[in-house]
């Protein structure tokens, strides 16, 4: 659960891409897609407790600060551009470092959108990185994820799926986009539900004096379980779900 948390901050802090003024084309709930901001483009988003800034150098390159859940604090950079007549692609970084503690966490990242800024679908991935020896965190793994956006005149659905194939763990967050003041900011709201799949470890036998070794086979005999260090099968899933509330503006 500890890593799963932290992915979910993670995943947050990766949501910390500007928007277009197209439609605010470059965002969804938390992650971003191949579309970006133009330049000289100044950009507020609050994520629930994260707030990000962005600003557009160029038309193709976007710089940014913020605080991923008042834990951490870090910088970003991307570059966007478009290389057929509705596939964009989008690379980028971010990395910083906690409040609390010492340590450093940083996902690179990329993202191929297809479609227009009202209707459009994404594919994308990074590897994230967390490490600091005061909290005891050590995670590495990558990470992909599945985005896609449908406007319906001043309201519009957003989705995304994220998924980590080595903790097993997965995000789904469906929501609603609503535009306000000429669309110049807008709204999600929704919900997200983490999953993680529950692992199953065999029997290697029980701990008659608690010393850690195997004294016996025998479950009659009482003594500490002890089991294999790794899983030998899944089952089933841990979920909890909670409410989701994004807002972004043009500064």
């Amino acid at each position: 659960m500890k890593k799963l948390l932290i992915a979910a901050s993670l995943f947050v802090s990766f949501g910390a891409a500007a928007q277009t003024s197209n439609g605010h084309a470059s965002r969804y709930v938390f992650s971003p897609s191949g579309f970006g901001i133009e330049k000289d483009s100044a950009y507020l988003n609050v994520v629930g407790p994260l707030v990000d800034f962005q600003y557009g150098v160029s038309d193709h390159f976007s710089i940014g600060i913020g605080t991923p859940l008042f834990l951490g604090v870090y910088g970003t950079a991307s570059y966007h551009t478009q290389i057929a007549e509705k596939l964009h692609v989008k690379a980028g970084m971010l990395a910083g470092v906690p409040i609390i503690g010492n340590g450093i966490f940083s996902l690179p990242f990329a993202v191929a959108t297809y479609g227009t800024p009202e209707n459009q679908f994404s594919i994308g991935g990074g590897y994230m990185s967390f490490n600091s020896s005061d909290l005891g965190i050590n995670v590495r793994e990558p990470a992909v994820n599945i985005a896609g956006f449908h406007q319906m005149g001043r309201l519009g659905f957003v989705y995304e799926a994220w998924y980590l194939p080595e903790t097993r763990a997965a995000i789904l967050s469906p929501n609603f986009r609503i535009y306000t003041h000429n669309s110049r900011r807008y709204w999600n709201f929704g919900f997200a539900s983490f999953a993680n799949r529950i692992a199953e470890y065999g029997i290697l036998g029980y701990d008659l004096n608690w010393d850690g070794i195997v004294d016996t086979q025998d479950p009659n005999l009482g003594g500490n379980t002890i089991y294999t260090e790794e899983p030998v099968s899944y089952a089933g899933w841990t979920r909890f779900v909670a409410p989701t509330l994004t807002f972004a503006m043009y500064l």
